[in-house]
Formats: C-alpha cells, sequence, structure tokens
C-alpha cells in the first residue's frame, strides 16, 4: 500500500514540517512544501541543504544522498500544487481553527484517494476533522523532534477516521524505517500523555522542598537511567511549551489531579525563564556559566559483612556477585554492619524500622542496579554514623556514587516511575493504545531505557501497586489513585 504514495504535500516550513520534507524526500518520495510565508519555506530548504552537506562532511551520507534529498523537494506559493499529491502532512501551528480551515481547503483540492493527516502533538484529531465533509479522510502522524532521527511516529485514529487510511499510514511508516504505534485521538495521544508524570512529579517534589532540581536530575540520570532529568529536559523543551502542554492535557482530561500543572512552572513561565531559549531556566545557560552539582556522600570504611538472599531478587541481584573475603552470608535480606537494605516501596524508612525493629537504609529503584552509575539512599533515624559509613563504602566500593535523599514516601525515582507505569497502564486500560504500543511508544518517542508495562513486569506488579497505595494514603491526593489495568495484573 505504502508504495503507491509517490508525492507527499507539507503544509507548514517549521521545524517539524522541513524535518518531514527530508524523511520523505530520502526515501525517494517528490515532496511540495507550502507555507504562508513563501520567502521562509524556500529559504528554510536552503539551510536544510546546508545540513545535509555537514552530515556529508562528516562522512554521515553521501555528496550524492544531498542532491538527490533537495532535487525531491519542489516549494511551491500555493495550496493548489497539491492537487497531485497521494498524502499531505499538515504541521502548522497548534491552532483548531487554522487546522479546520486547512483541511477544508485540501480535501477540496486533493484527490479523494489522498491521505490527510495532521501532525498534531495536542489537539484531538476528531475535533479538526469535524470542520470536514468527510471526516473519515483525516489521521494524525505525529512526528517527534528531529524528526529524521526519532524513529517514533504515533498514529493517531479519529472518531471517525477510516481503518483503512490507518494501515496505509502504519506502512508509509515502516517505509521511512520508522516505529509507528496506533492510538485513539485523546488528550496528549500516547507520549505526551504519559509523560507528563516524568515533569509534573520532580516538580512538585522541587515545591515540597524534598530536594534540589540538580539532586532529582542526578537521581534520575545517574541512579535511574534516564538519558535526560526532567529539570535539564524542561529547559532543553522550553519551560513554556512544557506548560502549554500540561495545561492543555490538564484541562481537556477535565481537570484529573494526575495531569495537574505545577505552580512552580507557571511562575518561572511569568519570569519568562524559559530555560536554553532566554538563558536561564532551571540551569543558567549563559556561556560560561557555573550550575550547582548534586553532593556525593563518600567513605573509605572497611565494612565487616554483607548478607544477601539465597535467592535473588530484582533488586538484591546486585549484591550477589559481590565477593569479599568470605565475609559474606546468605539470610533472608540484605544487611550490611546490622542495617538492612531495602528497596523502597512508598513507606517510610522510620516507619519500617519501627515496624521491624531494624534499622533501615532505603535504595532508590534503578532500571539495572548493575549498569547505574549512582545510587539514591535515605536512611532510618537509628542508622548510626557507623552503619551509615558501612553501607556508603560498600556502594563505593562496587563502583557506584552515593546519593543521600531525605527520609519521604518513594524517594524520587521509585515515585516518578510508578506514575509514569501507573499512567501507562490506564492508557491501555481506557483504550487509547495496546500495552505493546504504550511501551515502543516511551522507548522509541522520548528513550526510555525500557518500556514501562515491561519493567512493571520485571520489577513486580504488587511493588508496583504497593508504593502507589502507599502514597496515595501519605498525600491523601487522588493524584496517585492506581489503574485497574495494575489491579487486574495483581
Amino acid at each position: 500500500m505504502s508504495d503507491s504514495i509517490k508525492t507527499v504535500g507539507v503544509v507548514g516550513a517549521g521545524t517539524m514540517g522541513v524535518g518531514i520534507c527530508e524523511v520523505a524526500a530520502s526515501y525517494g518520495q517528490q515532496v511540495v512544501l507550502f507555507d504562508v510565508q513563501h520567502e521562509m519555506a524556500k529559504q528554510a530548504i536552503v539551510k536544510l541543504e546546508e545540513r545535509l552537506k555537514k552530515r556529508a562532511l562528516r562522512g554521515k551520507i553521501t555528496k550524492q544522498q544531498v542532491s538527490d534529498t533537495i532535487a525531491c523537494i519542489q516549494v511551491v506559493d500555493d495550496l493548489a500544487h497539491f492537487n497531485v499529491c497521494d498524502l499531505v502532512i499538515e504541521a502548522v501551528v497548534e491552532d483548531l481553527d487554522i487546522k479546520q480551515e486547512l483541511f477544508r481547503k485540501l480535501e477540496i483540492i486533493t484527490s479523494n484517494l489522498t491521505l490527510l493527516a495532521t501532525n498534531t502533538s495536542s489537539i484531538s484529531i476528531t475535533a479538526i476533522a469535524a470542520g470536514m465533509k468527510d471526516p473519515s479522510r483525516l489521521f494524525g502522524l505525529h512526528f517527534f523532534n528531529p524528526a529524521p532521527v526519532m524513529k517514533l511516529v504515533e498514529v493517531i485514529a479519529g472518531l471517525q477516521t477510516a481503518p483503512e487510511h490507518l494501515a496505509q499510514a502504519k506502512a508509509m511508516c515502516k517505509l521511512w524505517k520508522k516505529v509507528p504505534v496506533k492510538a485513539n485521538s485523546t488528550p496528549g495521544f500516547i507520549v505526551n500523555r504519559v509523560a507528563r508524570s516524568y515533569y509534573g512529579e520532580p516538580l512538585k517534589m522541587l515545591q515540597e522542598q524534598l530536594a534540589s532540581f540538580y539532586h532529582i536530575d542526578a537521581v534520575m540520570t545517574e541512579a535511574a537511567g534516564f538519558r535526560m532529568g526532567p529539570f535539564a529536559l524542561m529547559d532543553l523543551i522550553g519551560i513554556d511549551i512544557n506548560y502549554a502542554v500540561s495545561q492543555t492535557v490538564y484541562h481537556a482530561m477535565f481537570n484529573d489531579p494526575r495531569f495537574k500543572p505545577s505552580l512552580l512552572q507557571g511562575e518561572m513561565v511569568s519570569a519568562n525563564t524559559l530555560g536554553m531559549k532566554t538563558s536561564q531556566g532551571f540551569y543558567n545557560h549563559q556561556p560560561g556559566a557555573g550550575n550547582p552539582k548534586a553532593e556525593y556522600a563518600h567513605s573509605d570504611a572497611q565494612f565487616d559483612q554483607i548478607i544477601v538472599p539465597e535467592e535473588a531478587t530484582y533488586f538484591s541481584e546486585m549484591f550477589c556477585d559481590f565477593e569479599y573475603d568470605n565475609r559474606k552470608w546468605q539470610g533472608d535480606k540484605v544487611i550490611i554492619s546490622g542495617c538492612q537494605l531495602l528497596l523502597s516501596d512508598g513507606r517510610l524508612a522510620k516507619t519500617i524500622e519501627a515496624e521491624s525493629q531494624l534499622p533501615t537504609c532505603l535504595v532508590d529503584l534503578s532500571f539495572d542496579y548493575r549498569k547505574s552509575q549512582s545510587v539514591n539512599l535515605c536512611f532510618s533515624p537509628n542508622v548510626n554514623q557507623f552503619m551509615r559509613n558501612r553501607i556508603v563504602a560498600f556502594f563505593n566500593h562496587i563502583g557506584k556514587q552515593v546519593l543521600v535523599t531525605d527520609d519521604q514516601p518513594a524517594m524520587i525515582a521509585l515515585r516518578t516511575l510508578v506514575l509514569l507505569i501507573n499512567e501507562a497502564a490506564d492508557a491501555v486500560f481506557n483504550g487509547v493504545c495496546s500495552a505493546k504500543d504504550v511501551d515502543l511508544a516511551m522507548r522509541y518517542g522520548v528513550n526510555y531505557p525500557k518500556g514501562l508495562l515491561a519493567f512493571a513486569e520485571q520489577l513486580g506488579w504488587s511493588h508496583v501497586a504497593q508504593t502507589l497505595d502507599n502514597l496515595q494514603q501519605w498525600f491523601g491526593d487522588d493524584r496517585y489513585r492506581l489503574s485497574p489495568y495494575i489491579r487486574n495484573q495483581l
């Protein structure tokens, strides 16, 4: 089906529009580009050619590929030229009225067989299609920036989208070597819906004064395993853009507390501290500016013994390969110098200590403890300095830096991850997408190390459920309510 698409039309010569042009042209399709600012569109293709030539100089592509790609792109000054297109993708400003008016024109200009798609990231496909005579023709093709690099494309069905158009769209994406995932039109689709917790929960922790933004970023990257910390990522995206998407999803979801925007982020927008674009966000992006860094605990103490479970668990496996002068014994939990080490489950360390009558060190969650650069710890009141030094020394000995966080429910990484897992589960439960596609979307759309539902299976659904229940009990906030999808896994 995809080989029937010979000519692709793109409306909008911004970053996403030009990126989509490059994708189609690099696979030999003829591309027709239109923008209301005609000269800007021509200049955008000149800049594209310059970027491609730089890639050729680095040996990433050949000079022939550069000339072939540019030769496939034609900048036009009238939408009438789109009458030859087999597929038209809109990538204009996020304004419902403008998009509706554009597709009213496109369905008249183009053939009834022409596929019509919008690259919207947040507006309902059904709402855009409502302005058309034949709403079955419209679907979403949501690329991720930069479009030539990012593998994921969300193929989004409006309420009246014809299934055969979605099938053709998925086939086209595969021809482009993309990873298509199908979603039904809903606020935020898959990625922008599920990923809200990656920003919202760390912002909430910062507002609660649990930890500094740079400490949270260090935990999420060095200990948990994400590529970028939430605050560095918000600075890159733009605080204003991130805040606007949060507001859109929150209002579209009828003010569901899970998507509640951050007051702190709103204040930053008012102050015009928007991240890299204004040189000041959470971090200072001025040339040569110094930024604070997380503090690490270090100890050269000689720990006297370590006890590990006979049967390794997801958490304890990082201790099992470690040998220490025949002073490692087997037991039913991890104990170092008389202090038990447990994976956080949303209870306070001091609560666990009171129940178990054992000094307690809680360890934050990681996608892969063996590969992690750091561990994030918190301690119960009766973990004395002797115990702390030996626990820190152990982690230093196996090559981990040690971050220490105040004793609060679910710490930092676990608290964020269970919110992400819960939202991914709820997207599946509410028919937004399949379990397979939500995992693909988060891996290829925002570069998560693992699919969230696959990771929850590995960690244990009961641990996710227990953590969320403990968080809801502590905060009394419906934001932490457990998805029925997870209850069905127990």
